[in-house]
């Protein structure tokens, strides 16, 4: 049982679900900047792995949410 309240783990949660919005928003970014031909080559495969990262992000963020939501803090948590 969490010493936390259950409206404070849902607080942290919904936190946790609308950074993954952002970071599913980031992802779409970085897909059509990794497209655009006005991009270099560089610039092009960098956004292409900021993408691939916005999208592990989102992931990462709606287990979180998720393990919040059930009652649990994960470890990589510290809500002190």
């Amino acid at each position: 049982m969490s010493r936390f309240s259950r409206a404070r783990l849902n607080r942290e949660a919904d936190y946790f679900t609308a950074e993954a919005k952002r970071s599913d928003e980031a992802a779409l970014d970085g897909d059509r900047a990794a497209v655009d031909m006005t991009n270099g080559p560089h610039a092009r495969s960098v956004a292409a792995k900021c993408a691939q990262i916005a999208r592990s992000n989102a992931a990462d963020y709606r287990n979180i949410a998720a393990a919040l939501r059930d009652g649990e803090i994960p470890d990589c948590l510290d809500l002190d």
